[in-house]
């Protein structure tokens, strides 16, 4: 009877046991699963929050590329005001008419002076070529104008500033040393001067030319 209870007793306790195990073994795979959950969860986050942060970072780069852009415009636009005419080609005859106005009527005057501002004497006359009669002939992205030779005199140090202050004339010019001769202070210095103009805006459409006619042809007088 004792043995019996014994193991009545055993039973329960083992079937106990078994039900706590099992419950117990439950709620671990229970915490492993949600651990294996929020594990993914939480790389997820990470990913999310690293493209978050390059996204962050690409938005300063941007912020920081438009504002230097919008420096460089403004330093760009400021150059363009002090150094080149108020020239376009929007309208072509217009564009031909303010360009032969610049070399015909400005820039001539403006070179001649220039070198006696430093200080040396020229030596050589100033010639500016004449624009082409074509409008639809120029360059509209850059335009090109071959000044010639200038021979200048005076003592070297004073030869040196004369060059340098080429930088603050009022146009856009390069300057191409071929010489510099005699003892200073009577040294003479060669150069040749071309001067550049950037056209504002596109260019229209090219215009229609007048052309030469026989009589006899379509369009000739009579």
């Amino acid at each position: 009877m004792g043995s019996s209870k014994l193991k009545t007793i055993h039973v329960v306790i083992i079937g106990a046991l078994a039900c706590i195990l099992v419950g117990v073994g439950a709620y671990f795979l229970v915490i492993k699963k949600k651990c294996e959950s929020l594990n993914a969860l939480n790389g997820r986050l990470t990913v999310a929050m690293d493209e978050a942060n390059k996204s962050q970072q690409m938005q300063k780069r941007l912020d920081a590329t438009i504002e230097l852009n919008r420096v460089l415009q403004i330093k760009l636009d400021g150059y363009l005001r002090a150094k080149m005419p108020p020239i376009s080609f929007q309208d072509r005859a217009q564009g031909m008419i303010a360009l032969w106005k610049e070399q015909v009527e400005t820039l001539g005057p403006m070179l001649k002076s220039w070198p006696q501002k430093s200080g040396v004497w020229l030596t050589t006359g100033v010639q500016v070529p004449a624009p082409s009669a074509d409008p639809n002939a120029v360059d509209t992205s850059l335009i090109s104008i071959p000044i010639g030779s200038f021979s200048v005199r005076g003592d070297f140090r004073t030869l040196l500033d004369h060059l340098r202050s080429w930088n603050n004339f009022n146009r856009l010019v390069q300057i191409d040393v071929k010489s510099l001769q005699g003892p200073s202070p009577f040294m003479t210095l060669n150069y040749d001067v071309t001067v550049f103009i950037f056209p504002r805006g596109a260019a229209g459409q090219p215009i229609q030319m007048a052309t030469q006619t026989t009589p006899g042809q379509p369009g000739a007088p009579m």
